[in-house]
């Protein structure tokens, strides 16, 4: 394969990949004099992504480096900044004095606390943590007592079996089981730094399970302005015995707790996913985005505001009906809200007021700083006096961490962690709208120093979710190809974010389907634009990309290679085997396979289905220990396409889960595995 043309910068290199600082959770400070953010990077002697909490003083600019930690959360005078660091085989709530810089240590806990929340007089912090059951519960949970011979196990035994009579047994990112017990409510008195246990009820109050795709049930806590109130939005409805109820999946509420005698109210019956709910600073207002439950596989999550005292929520909807990213925080004289939001690749900052006019403040908000998502975790944090932290993102380097005045009119960046790419020749991006029936939008990225008219092989990368969607912010994997003489096609397809509820809606209960197929029709506007070999074109997707990778060559011969990243084969199987039993059956799917009609329905969107048909060489590639779309998904279609007798390998990745994100090595290795199957089939 020919190179790009050489100019004064060397091109990108995997080696570059331990280099970059990807920053997040950029934290104002109330009275605006610090800004705390995370930097996270590859530890090449490790193998994994580690995070630091730094802290940027804005009047000498002094950059502090706190460690190893997250969390960072500060007090509401800005004097203090508590985070969350490992302590050995502990955790540990750190302190940091803003006067002082003096660290210290406010609590060892034994598990990782969640949701750091100060009291507004800065006397107790709130946070959520796992209880594990007590020896007396698990005993009392036991259907008898061990059997006598039990009493000969040895050292050199097999580990005994588990048991669980739960139906959530895993969660997508979390390596183990997950464990019998709640997650439950602690308070910390920071004077005394004395820990006690607030809730004892069956219900978890954060934690992996109350997570759902792109819904946070439960986990944040904000306090009322008396300190002795905060509410939360929670799920605490005790399941009614018998088949599992779809709406319950996602029926959850905003729930009140007073610290003096422990009682709960609640507040909302809304009918729906809430999340993230928070009180005004004023203590008159709760906000929290969500949707009312209409068991579409795709809800837009919605701005609501309900009074203090309860009653019924009101939607501020956006007027393009776009996607509302959970992170949203009230505007200091409690008039209204910050949110976030993606349009047309775009991450969005705006403003809502109470009446619901929305007025946008920035366009700039990046991506998560290498994956190319459009705001996927992203988080903005605001001050006393209006201004926002944010991440600024741009084509050419990583996310920075910047400030926005009050009113949207000024701008400054703050960090320069990815000023070195500067020294790299980066590929430049060129926004494009391809004229398929709907108009689709993507991204072109083309080697460095490369003529315009020089035809290339294409690379088409197909995003994830499918409810997600790229931008042309920077972004690793396609800089590393492009750097190796590709040209690479980011598209947005149906479905993808930002472009209304329309576009969103189409793959309601049909996905993957002949719609899809656009797909073939946006890629060949594209190369019919010029530079672009089209003998030589490419097709890769990560998880529900891999899904429309592996049905596209299941319709056509039309890419010379292609590879599946984590996909979905058969929707039987996955929606019983996947971690969210529970939730997929129930909405991305019409009902449980068992049910009248479905065998036909699943099998019909199954890309398994399309096997038979397929020409194209392909290479296949999972994590093993992937619980959102488990390896066994690609194993099958690796042995359907063997036996079908197309040209096919099957990569896997020990101990990693979906996205590869685990193992730094993993994620270079998927550029690698890509590039060496398409240069085979490049002869």
């Amino acid at each position: 394969m020919s190179g790009p043309v050489m100019n004064s910068l060397p091109l990108l290199t995997p080696e570059d990949y331990f280099r970059l600082n990807i920053l997040g959770d950029p934290q104002i400070s109330p009275d605006g004099a610090h800004v705390a953010f995370l930097r996270m990077r590859a530890d090449v002697e490790q193998d994994i992504v580690g995070s630091e909490v730094c802290v940027l003083s804005r009047a000498s600019g002094e950059l502090r480096e706190l460690g190893a930690g997250g969390q960072p959360r500060w007090s509401a005078d800005g004097q203090a900044l508590a985070f969350v660091r490992a302590a050995g085989a502990q955790a540990e709530i750190a302190l940091w004095n803003a006067a002082t810089a003096d660290l210290s240590s406010l609590a060892l806990l034994p598990d990782s606390p969640q949701g750091l929340a100060w009291s507004p007089d800065g006397s107790r912090i709130a946070f959520v943590m796992h209880v594990p059951p007590t020896a007396a519960e698990t005993a009392a949970a036991a259907t008898r007592p061990p059997p006598a011979w039990h009493a000969l196990r040895t050292p050199s035994w097999a580990a005994a079996p588990t048991r669980s009579s739960k139906l959530i047994q895993r969660a997508e990112g979390v390596d183990a089981e997950l464990p019998e017990g709640q997650w439950q409510v602690f308070l910390l008195d920071v004077a005394s730094r004395n820990v006690r246990q607030f809730t004892f009820d069956d219900f978890d109050h954060g934690g992996p399970a109350v997570e759902i795709t792109k819904l946070s049930l439960a986990g944040r806590i904000s306090w009322a302005p008396d300190g002795r109130h905060f509410v939360m939005s929670m799920q605490r409805n005790v399941p009614e015995p018998g088949p599992v109820k779809a709406e319950a999946i996602l029926d959850s509420d905003v729930y009140e707790f007073d610290t003096r005698d422990g009682s709960v109210k609640r507040l909302t019956r809304f009918g729906g996913a809430v999340c993230r709910a928070t009180l005004s600073p004023d203590g008159r207002w709760i906000a929290f985005v969500g949707f009312r439950n209409e068991r579409r596989s795709f809800h837009t999550n919605i701005v609501h505001v309900v009074p203090r005292e309860g009653g019924e929520p009101r939607a501020l909807p956006h007027p393009l009906g776009l996607e509302i990213h959970q992170e949203i925080h009230w505007l200091p004289d409690s008039s209204g809200l910050l949110a976030l939001y993606p349009h047309e690749g775009a991450g969005c900052l705006a403003r809502v007021d109470l009446a619901g006019q929305w007025s946008l403040l920035s366009r700039e908000l990046g991506n998560s700083g290498g994956s190319g998502y459009v705001l996927y975790g992203k988080q903005i944090s605001v001050s006393r006096d209006g201004e926002v932290a944010y991440l600024r993102g741009s084509a050419t380097q990583t996310d920075e961490v910047a400030l926005l005045s009050a009113d949207g009119m000024r701008s400054q960046t703050l960090t320069s962690e990815g000023a070195w790419l500067a020294e790299r020749a980066v590929a430049p991006v060129e926004m494009l709208w391809l004229d398929t029936p709907r108009p689709m939008q993507g991204w072109l990225l083309r080697p460095p120093g490369v003529p315009a008219d020089e035809r290339l092989p294409l690379i088409v990368w197909l995003h994830g979710g499918p409810y997600l969607a790229w931008c042309g912010n920077f972004a690793v994997i396609p800089q590393l190809w492009a750097a190796r003489g590709y040209a690479v096609l980011m598209l947005n397809p149906p479905g993808s974010l930002g472009y209304g509820e329309d576009y969103t809606h189409q793959l309601h209960h049909d996905f993957p389907s002949a719609r899809d197929l656009v797909i073939n029709e946006a890629v060949d506007l594209a190369v019919a634009r010029g530079g672009i070999d089209p003998a030589r074109v490419f097709l890769v997707g990560e998880s529900a990309g891999g899904v429309l990778t592996s049905w596209l060559i299941g319709h056509t011969e039309r890419y010379k290679a292609a590879a599946v990243v984590y996909g979905v084969m058969d929707w039987t199987s996955v929606v019983l085997t996947q971690d969210r039993v529970d939730y997929y059956p129930h909405y991305w799917l019409p009902a449980p396979p068992w049910e009248p009609g479905m065998q036909a329905h699943y099998w019909a969107h199954s890309p398994l289905s399309r096997v038979g048909h397929v020409r194209t060489p392909t290479m296949v590639l999972c994590g093993e220990r992937d619980w959102r779309t488990p390896i066994s998904q690609s194993q099958m279609y690796y042995s359907a396409l063997k036996l079908c007798g197309v040209d096919a390998a099957l990569v896997s990745f020990p101990d990693n889960n979906h996205g590869l994100e685990r193992h730094p090595s993993h994620y270079l290795e998927l550029v690698e595995q890509v590039d060496e199957w398409f240069q085979r089939h490049d002869r």
